[in-house]
């Protein structure tokens, strides 16, 4: 029993240690839902695909009139940040029985499908879809259908996925506990401890020790035992010692 939960738990680490991290540019993506939009529709523009041809297809185009699809952006944006579509895709009428392969444009088909058929079928399916990032928004294919029959295709777009944008820190800082200081010895050795501030708001982070006084005269520093307190001497009695933490998070996280 001892050797199964060791092994469990080794499992268990090994499998968290490949969990995207917070933030990756490649592997922490942002779904972003649209209304779905046409993008594609051969019926309405370059005709029947042909058994064993593939044919590349636009991601975003600022208008998908010229592959039969709509003639808005369908809210994509012009990025090299958008890393795939989720997508409907639909076969409409092919000869024969087969499948469809849909991948990013450039790159080697998988021997996989996306869709399998019937002769003379209207079937869909759901995939989300990687594309090339190397092109340029505007300018160059992104992404690529192979079919093994010829058939009439449609894709219509649900959203997409994009690289986490880089946002400001959102911070703020307690409020400061206070504490008086009173003069020290001559011998300036003697100091007060503040207490410690009150913790960060759930969801932040303390990422500093906030210390200050209400005069030049009296120094302060931090310190304590575990550095985790302002200390504070003054040559004169009367002054305030004040400790606070900076707490901060990343917005909407």
């Amino acid at each position: 029993m001892k050797k199964l939960i060791l092994t469990v738990v080794a499992l268990l680490t090994v499998a968290s240690s490949a969990f995207a991290q917070l933030g990756s540019l490649s592997t922490d993506l942002v779904f972003v839902p649209v209304t779905p939009c046409r993008i594609v529709d051969t019926r309405n523009a370059g005709g029947l695909i042909t058994a064993g041809t593939p044919r590349n297809f636009f991601a975003w185009n600022g208008t998908y009139v010229s592959q039969g699809g709509s003639a808005t952006d369908c809210n994509l944006p012009f990025s090299r940040n958008v890393a795939a579509l989720a997508l409907n895709l639909v076969v409409i009428g092919p000869t024969t029985e087969g499948w469809i392969a849909a991948y990013p444009a450039g790159t080697v088909r998988p021997n996989v499908s996306n869709l399998n058929f019937k002769a003379g079928d209207v079937l869909a399916n759901s995939a989300i879809l990687k594309i090339n990032q190397e092109v340029a928004p505007v300018g160059g294919f992104h992404w690529t259908l192979y079919t093994t029959s010829t058939t009439h295709f449609v894709a219509d777009v649900t959203g997409y996925y994009i690289k986490p944008a880089t946002t400001a820190l959102e911070c703020n800082v307690t409020t400061a506990d206070s504490l008086a200081i009173n003069q020290g010895p001559t011998n300036g050795v003697y100091w007060a401890v503040a207490a410690v501030p009150a913790a960060c708001p759930t969801g932040y982070t303390s990422v500093s020790l906030e210390c200050s006084t209400d005069s030049a005269m009296a120094s302060v520093s931090k310190g304590g035992f575990n550095a985790a307190q302002c200390v504070g001497n003054s040559l004169v009695s009367g002054h305030t010692m004040y400790s606070g933490r900076t707490c901060c998070r990343v917005p909407g996280r």
